[in-house]
């Protein structure tokens, strides 16, 4: 407990006043003429002793009604007050200014700005400010200082950004910047559209107690906005010809009536196609392009719609790879007879993005130079390189090439310690008398057999006659086993290349595979797994961490914006953060050429969802932090305790009540009295 006014507590010496008025308390008595006393009794009357008090009831009446007068002038107040001083309780503003991509929207940024320009001019000479600017990231653009024209020039230096809206990075950050505030009352002031899309991660967030955080909000709680969410492209052949077809799609929000707009298609710069649509109030067009003659080589593309309030959103960026396909190279025995490698052969050569070319070849005929244009090698029931060609082989795995063993009767007939270091081979086993094994279990999180997840039934209906037995070597990874646990498939991953071994041949005669549904997905997703080949997504999104794997060595990387950024890390490995939208490219060593790879970037979809929160809704899931540093920062001074509690208020109260007390018990005036005594008459005398 506290006094705001302690010199007020000497008046507690008032104290002695009731004391001495009690001491010094008489009966005066009226005197009475009377003609004469000789005809009275002279009676002795005991009185209360004068020098003691005789009513204490009373005194402690009074007392304690000068005790809370005197209290209440004190001031008082309860809990711990920050250190006061004349330079200590400043303000400690920090500004959080939102850039993101919304705030773009016409009108916005304008009163954006003001709002901060406002708060700014608010703040006195001597308190303090910081500046965080955030998106999706967040960064303290000014540290503390008392100097507003700095901040000022920040804020009107500062554009909105093609990115997301993140509140929880803007908070952590103006929290750590409290960790060097200044003596004074700390304060957060965010300066945003309080886009919903933008709470995600706020939760679990913590702020000092007590902490004030006021929102500006800059947005009108309904802004009509249409935006381009989505391209699609494929290829598609029509007789000799590859097509491109492309697909938008367009989300619309909140517009006041539907409204006619034009679809543009870009390619390499060009204008290749248009179309015009109607766009409803709320919903989703998908706007299809007439198919045109596929480009050969990797092309960046860009759809476009007529802009709008919020242009930020009105282009869609993405990058379609070339159709280069991938070599396979299906090396088979001498012995192999007719069409006994047709079911594989078929199976890759369907489907395209990417073309699968299979090149047979014989054991021993693997150069360096097939290996380098090759994206993987299948080994159809014969063992990989020996000797000298097994250095050069195993050392194109480790840099990136896949292999695929497949150990079918040949194989199974013998017993080899040693085969391509993933597994020892043991024989076979022949499964006919019992109707044939199936694949039991099955690793389904697995890039090969994932597509299965939903149709499981599919990898358990062939049925296996015969195949090898395979005892898997140290570091080796069982993806699939037979019904009978053992090992059906085996990976083994060498550096960035792998080996897969599979203790079956994929034709008719050992098992009824070839002949399964699932065989055709199945062997694609093998061979593209073993080359390393991923689906290149036609877009991401800023944020998002990209790696140019095919730039193996010194890649170097163009912004959008001109800017020569060398990723991070070494070889495939190598990655970047996306920060811009446009589209990247990826060259090796220098800029040179055609680009090796490229990456298109556009802002996430949810920052084109302009629904406004409330500012309560900031706060949800926000806790208070128990970080020792961020502790006393919030410390209210003695005055705004007093001035919350307003004790003094109640003290008041209680004295006068106290005050009606005494006069209710003083005016009974039973203090003082004489004490009864009783008349005896003298005896007369006789005669």
């Amino acid at each position: 407990m506290g006094f705001l006014v302690p010199a007020f507590l000497a008046g507690l010496a008032a104290l002695g006043i009731p004391l001495l008025m009690h001491l010094r308390d008489r009966n005066e008595e009226t005197p009475m003429r009377f003609p004469s006393l000789m005809f009275l009794v002279r009676l002795p009357i005991r009185t209360s002793d004068r020098r003691r008090v005789t009513d204490w009831p009373l005194l402690l009446l009074r007392a304690l009604a000068v005790a809370v007068l005197v209290l209440a002038f004190s001031r008082p107040f309860f809990g711990k007050a920050a250190e006061s001083s004349s330079a200590g309780r400043v303000r400690t503003v920090v500004l959080l200014l939102d850039r993101s991509m919304s705030m773009g929207y016409a009108g916005t940024w304008e009163a954006a700005r003001d709002s901060a320009r406002a708060v700014l001019s608010s703040l006195g000479a001597d308190d303090q400010v910081s500046v965080v600017l955030f998106d999706e990231e967040a960064e303290l653009a000014q540290a503390w200082t008392n100097d507003k024209a700095v901040a000022r020039t920040i804020v009107d230096a500062t554009t909105p950004v093609a990115r997301g809206t993140r509140f929880g990075a803007a908070l952590r950050v103006a929290r750590s910047a409290l960790i060097g505030a200044p003596p004074g009352a700390p304060e957060f002031v965010i300066v945003t559209d309080l886009q919903r899309s933008g709470l995600a991660g706020v939760a679990g967030l913590e702020l000092p107690k007590g902490l004030p955080l006021r929102v500006v909000q800059v947005a009108a709680e309904t802004r009509p906005n249409t935006s381009l969410r989505a391209v699609e492209a494929r290829r598609i052949v029509d007789g000799q010809r590859v097509l491109l077809q492309v697909l938008a799609r367009a989300v619309t929000r909140d517009l006041p009536a539907p409204r006619s707009a034009r679809f543009t298609l870009r390619l390499a710069g060009r204008d290749v196609g248009t179309r015009t649509a109607t766009l409803q109030p709320n919903g989703e067009l998908a706007v299809v392009f007439d198919a045109i003659p596929a480009p050969a080589t990797a092309v960046e593309g860009e759809v476009a719609v007529d802009a709008d309030a919020l242009a930020g959103d009105d282009r869609f960026h993405f990058a379609l790879p070339a159709d280069d396909g991938i070599a396979v190279q299906l090396v088979v025995p001498d012995d192999l007879q007719k069409d006994e490698t047709l079911y594989l052969e078929r199976a890759l050569g369907i489907g395209r993005a990417p073309a699968v070319r299979v090149e047979r070849r014989r054991p021993g005929t693997l150069d360096a130079a097939t290996l380098d244009r090759s994206g993987a090698v299948i080994f159809w029931d014969v063992t990989p390189p020996t000797g000298a060609a097994a250095a050069r082989f195993t050392q194109w795995i480790e840099a990136g090439g896949g292999a695929i063993v497949l150990a079918g009767p040949r194989l199974g007939a013998r017993r080899i310690a040693d085969l391509a270091g993933v597994a020892a081979l043991a024989g076979s086993a022949d499964r006919r008398a019992g109707g044939g094994a199936m694949l039991g279990e099955v690793r389904e999180e697995h890039p090969v057999f994932s597509p299965f997840r939903a149709a499981q039934a599919a990898l358990t209906a062939p049925r296996f006659q015969r195949y090898a037995r395979l005892e898997p070597a140290v570091g080796s990874d069982v993806l699939a086993r037979f019904d009978d646990g053992a090992p059906a498939v085996i990976e083994r991953v060498q550096g960035e290349g792998r080996v897969i071994l599979l203790a079956v041949a994929f034709d008719a005669r050992e098992s009824d595979l070839p002949l399964q549904p699932a065989f055709l997905p199945l062997t694609r997703r093998l061979a593209l797994h073993a080359s390393g080949h991923e689906s290149t997504p036609l877009a991401r999104t800023t944020g998002e961490s990209w790696a140019p794997r095919r730039v193996r060595r010194e890649p170097v990387v163009a912004a959008p914006d001109g800017t020569l950024i060398r990723p991070e890390g070494t070889g495939a490995g190598a990655a970047l953060l996306l920060q811009q939208v446009g589209v990247y490219a990826a060259y090796a060593g220098r800029v040179d050429g055609a680009p090796r790879e490229r990456a298109a970037v556009n802002v996430a979809p949810g920052e084109s969802d302009l629904v406004v929160a409330s500012p309560a809704d900031l706060l949800l899931g926000v806790g208070e932090s128990a970080d020792s540093t961020l502790q006393g920062l919030t410390a209210p001074t003695s005055i705004e305790l007093e001035s919350r509690q307003r004790v003094w208020r109640w003290l008041i109260v209680l004295a006068a009540l106290l005050l009606l007390g005494e006069s209710v018990i003083a005016s009974q005036g039973w203090r003082g009295r004489a004490r009864r005594a009783t008349l005896v008459s003298p005896e007369r005398s006789p005669g």
